[in-house]
């Protein structure tokens, strides 16, 4: 009896044991991986992360006088109103495009007294609701590109505010309490008779425009730069970066996996990064979730270097584009991020390899642009432009990169970079430059940009 005790005792034993082991063996899980990928995480960082606050910013603020528009694109003078809105809830939202006429839309958007806040490019209502307090749940699939407030606002419960895309004759109305805004439109009262007079015009896409009355006098600025170390850009990018080969030539560098690609042109101090493995997306994505993933694609990487905006979405083809500003005004020939999507990762990224530094004054480098008139004269008598290839028309900056021609192909090679005052054409897909020191000499006015 005893020994069949002994035995039963064992037998147990035995049983916990192996119960024991094999619940570690299936809970193990090794802690060394999860270590790594933390370590991954903390260590690719290029700049800073940014909120939506940061990215989704107007550029331009119009004030209309029953004949004239005041416009001003310093952030200064349109911030206070921007910032005051986002701090008041908007509510009550109805679609007035159905039941407004031309003329009323006119009128509505850009009467007597009205301030128009106008952004780089149309915004999708769900992304606008990350930046402002928009009670606005039945709206979707509208995007907005202008926001108009009345400049006699006064201290009422509430006051009606207006969202519109002019392309699209698109038009909504709704309310706000006003109270946070009403230092910010008192301040705009007083100081708009010093923004810039100019005069409206209408492109054959239906986007209304603003351009000087008289020329304007802008000074070329100079930075200096720094190179973004592409090898961090690698670990950001590619899913297993110690599987990545690196290759050089007098081109520049290429870092591969042997599908994807990453290419590091020092001349343009550029990067281009394509993913063929994942599947293209035959349908196109929402902008606001275009967006979405965008910000959290360079989040990830701490990618925000310098001041990029959001500027153009295209859900053609699943693109949303990111441009450098510089005192509020666009930057253009390589100083935009732009991210191209697949069903389910990143397709296509390209970025500047430069970040901005320390600014140089030139003030004998003053150039005096052409007014508004002068400019659709140039346009009008370009026999090669087809108008209505026109999207925008915008003052800019355009990047001239300084240094000693025989070392520009060295990777990475830090130098100065200029930036020169130019009128833009958003042309199709394109970008071309009003070129007036080339009209001047040989009557050739607008050449190709981006």
């Amino acid at each position: 009896m005893r020994k069949e005790h002994i035995k039963s005792v064992i037998l147990t034993t035995l049983v916990i044991i192996s119960l024991v082991l094999s619940y570690s063996l299936w809970s193990y899980q090794p802690a060394y991986d999860i270590i790594q990928s933390q370590d991954y995480v903390q260590k690719v960082s290029i700049g800073a992360k940014k909120e939506f606050n940061d990215i989704v910013i107007p550029n331009q603020l119009v004030v209309h006088e029953t004949s004239k528009n005041f416009v001003t694109t310093k952030q200064n003078n349109i911030l206070p109103i921007y910032k005051g809105l986002q701090k008041t809830e908007i509510n009550n939202f109805e679609n007035l495009t159905s039941n407004t006429s031309a003329m009323a839309f006119q009128t509505i958007t850009k009467g007597k007294n009205k301030v128009e806040i106008i952004f780089p490019t149309s915004v999708p209502v769900e992304t606008l609701k990350k930046v402002l307090n928009l009670d606005a749940k039945r709206l979707q699939n509208v995007a907005f590109d202008r926001i108009i407030i009345s400049l006699s606002v006064k201290q009422d419960s509430s006051t009606k505010i207006y969202f519109s895309n002019d392309a699209q004759n698109l038009l909504y109305e709704a309310t706000f309490n006003n109270s946070p805004i009403i230092t910010a439109v008192e301040k705009t009262k007083n100081n708009y008779h010093h923004y810039t007079e100019s005069v409206r015009y209408k492109l054959n896409s239906g986007k209304v425009i603003y351009l000087p009355k008289k020329t304007l006098k802008l000074t070329t600025m100079e930075f200096l730069t720094s190179d973004i170390d592409a090898d961090k850009l690698k670990d950001a990018i590619f899913i297993d970066p110690s599987n990545v080969r690196k290759e050089s030539s007098d081109s520049g560098d290429t870092y591969t996996d042997g599908t994807r690609l990453m290419t590091v042109s020092p001349l343009n101090r550029s990067i281009s990064y394509v993913n063929p493995t994942t599947p293209e997306d035959d349908n196109n994505q929402s902008p606001n979730l275009l967006v979405q993933r965008s910000v959290d694609f360079i989040n990830a990487h701490g990618g925000w270097t310098d001041g990029y905006v959001l500027s153009g979405i295209k859900p053609e083809n699943n693109e949303v584009s990111f441009r450098l500003f510089i005192n509020n005004l666009p930057v253009y020939n390589n100083s935009t991020i732009t991210t191209g999507w697949g069903v389910d990762d990143i397709e296509t990224f390209k970025r500047p390899l430069y970040k901005l530094g320390i600014t140089v004054e030139k003030k004998e480098n003053e150039i005096e642009l052409m007014s508004g008139s002068q400019i659709m004269e140039v346009i009008a008598n370009n026999k090669s432009i087809n108008k209505s290839l026109i999207n925008d028309i915008n003052l800019g900056y355009e990047t001239i990169f300084d240094g000693d021609k025989l070392s520009i192909n060295q990777p990475y090679y830090n130098r100065a970079i200029q930036l020169k005052p130019v009128w833009i054409i958003n042309y199709g897909d394109s970008y071309k430059k009003i070129d007036q020191e080339l009209l001047s000499r040989t009557g050739v006015n607008i050449v190709g940009l981006e």
